[in-house]
């Protein structure tokens, strides 16, 4: 390019030099013939007729040659200069030929000069000529239109959105409006759509991550194979597992084994209706099991059917519904016995007035006044059988009073102490509660401790072989343990038992009313009324199985504002050895 240019300058120096020469002799010439009146000619009187009209000759060719070349030096440049605009054109072809977007060139009123792809399924050469905005959907026409428009008046760059497509898959085209120049006026407009699905596509999943992981419930995906894909921090949370770690699992490594098959079941149905409702119990890290309602939908993620779960943990739901099955039970049951009480009693006050009309007819006959003594005291623990179903429905009955627990409990130890010898059981107290005084109802209480040894006494006699082996052995005997202590604003009482243990089936059933495995002729009310007993004091009880063997029952009771006193010393830890 530089030598050309030098090239071109020096030609046209030459021909300025050339054009000059010839113009001095013209000059000269014309001066010296108005002198000589056309008679004397200078030049060719220095050289010659002959050389004169030579020198012409060679002047006007010298001239021609010049002016040839120069013409052939505008016919090359003009050649370059095509050369390099269909250079620049095809080069400019290439890159929008093969440029993703569509570009569209328009005039002012939205018809298509040109177009380097296919538009709304037609090819370049038949979208020319028509309208762009016949290709775009009805309600973004106007749009459009406008956009197009403010581009011709301002000559400033404009943009706006299309969104296509069904809801399920919609389809996202972004189109940037520029303007095309010529000598400063907007002739045209340039418009470049880029399809921005995936980019909308990720906006959106970013938007849905942040309240996925933000929502106050447990929410889970599965695919159609089972398999756990995404999962929020509430259920990392509730299960104890680590992002990582979860998504190694399939969802039936994470629910009760026994609700697999009915978990199945479940999926088929979301399948079929779309949505469903039902409850599992999932597995934590650490093995256990807890129970949630999930509430599954059939949804479309990442372009393929899965199941979105939202679980809800319901473990206090289900304590409450337990309480209250169990409070609707007793309710039942005292209405039984009110019932059964009557049918009862009548008789039996029947039989004692004739007993005391026996006593008056036979107060010498000492035997039978013996015999009908035992007799009216077996009437008088069926009375107060009966009066226990009673109040089993109504606690509360017997009079509360300032009382110190942990004498109440060696109260009771030393009333059983010859069936704890009988039986080989020996009682371990550790009673170190600071403060053990409070307003209860000491024969409700000691009922409770009764019912709770004797259970302890039942269960570990039970056991196959007991009494051989004990005789055999005494570290082979049974043993109770009943300890005290503070907890917050509690006394917790806990006996405790080395038998064989309560089924974990029936650990949420041994409080039921009329539930018992563990004789034919067993009533199964004991617990019962042992909880009826200590809800009435405001308290709670609950029953867990020990490591290795045996079952401890958990007593709390909470302190009144009046009944709290710290000022009781704490018994010393001691152990009761029955022989």
């Amino acid at each position: 390019m530089k030598t050309h240019s030098v090239r071109s300058i020096g030609t046209d120096s030459m021909v300025l030099a050339v054009i000059l020469v010839a113009i001095i002799y013209w000059v000269l010439d014309s001066v010296l013939n108005i002198f000589f009146s056309n008679k004397f000619n200078l030049i060719a009187e220095l050289i010659g007729p002959d050389l004169y009209d030579i020198y012409i000759r060679v002047i006007v060719l010298c001239l021609l040659v010049i002016l040839g070349s120069h013409a052939q030096s505008i016919i090359n440049r003009l050649r370059e200069a095509t050369f390099r605009l269909n250079e620049s054109e095809e080069l400019w072809r290439s890159l929008v030929e093969t440029a993703p977007d569509v570009i569209t060139t328009v005039d002012q009123g939205g018809v298509i000069r040109f177009v380097n792809h296919e538009i709304g399924g037609m090819a370049p050469e038949r979208a020319a000529g028509r309208n762009f905005y016949d290709f775009l959907p009805v309600d973004y026409r106007q749009m459009a239109r406008e956009s197009v428009e403010g581009v011709f008046a301002s000559g400033e760059t404009d943009m706006f959105e299309v969104r296509s497509g069904n809801e399920r898959s919609p389809t996202w085209h972004t189109y940037r409006v520029g303007p095309l120049r010529l000598n400063g006026r907007v002739i045209a407009a340039t418009i470049i759509s880029s399809n921005t699905t995936e980019f909308k596509r990720a906006e959106e999943l970013m938007r849905y991550k942040e309240l996925f992981d933000n929502v106050a419930e447990g929410v889970f995906i599965i695919n159609r194979n089972g398999k756990l894909i995404e999962a929020n921090d509430r259920v990392l949370e509730s299960t104890s597992f680590s992002k990582q770690e979860i998504m190694k699992l399939s969802v039936a490594q994470i629910v009760d084994p026994e609700q697999i098959d009915y978990l199945r079941g479940m999926l088929v149905a979301v399948s079929r209706d779309k949505e469903a409702r039902f409850e599992v119990n999932l597995r934590t890290k650490r093995g256990d099991f807890v129970p949630n309602e999930i509430n599954c939908r059939l949804v479309n993620y990442l372009g393929e059917p899965c199941y979105l779960c939202v679980a809800r943990d319901i473990s206090s739901t289900k304590l409450l519904q337990n309480q209250l099955i169990r409070s609707e039970r007793l309710a039942a049951t005292g209405q039984l016995a009110a019932s059964i009480a009557h049918e009862i009693n009548s008789p039996l006050q029947g039989i004692t007035a004739l007993l005391n009309v026996l006593r008056t007819a036979y107060q010498n006959d000492h035997y039978l006044l013996q015999k009908l003594d035992l007799v009216k005291s077996a009437f008088g623990s069926i009375r107060d059988t009966v009066k226990n179903l009673i109040d089993l429905n109504r606690p509360g009955k017997e009079k509360k009073q300032p009382v110190d627990i942990n004498q109440v409990i060696e109260n009771t130890v030393a009333l059983v102490r010859s069936h704890l010898k009988k039986n080989l059981i020996k009682v371990r107290l550790d009673l170190a509660a600071n403060s053990s005084k409070m307003t209860a109802s000491p024969q409700q209480i000691g009922q409770v401790f009764m019912n709770l040894i004797n259970n302890a006494v039942e269960s570990i006699t039970s056991a196959p072989e007991y009494f051989q082996k004990a005789h055999h052995s005494p570290s082979l005997g049974g043993e109770i343990r009943i300890a005290t202590y503070n907890e917050h604003n509690e006394l917790v009482i806990e006996i405790a038992d080395n038998g064989p243990g309560i089924a974990s089936d029936d650990l949420d059933k041994i409080f039921d009313p009329f539930f018992t495995r563990k004789k034919p002729m067993g009533m199964g009310v004991g617990l019962s009324i042992c909880h009826g007993i200590v809800e009435d004091h405001k308290g709670r009880i609950s029953a867990a199985n020990l490591p290795g063997k045996g079952v401890a029952f958990t007593i709390s009771l909470p302190f009144s504002a009046d009944s709290h006193d710290g000022g009781w010393a704490a018994a010393d830890t001691r152990e009761d050895q029955l022989s």
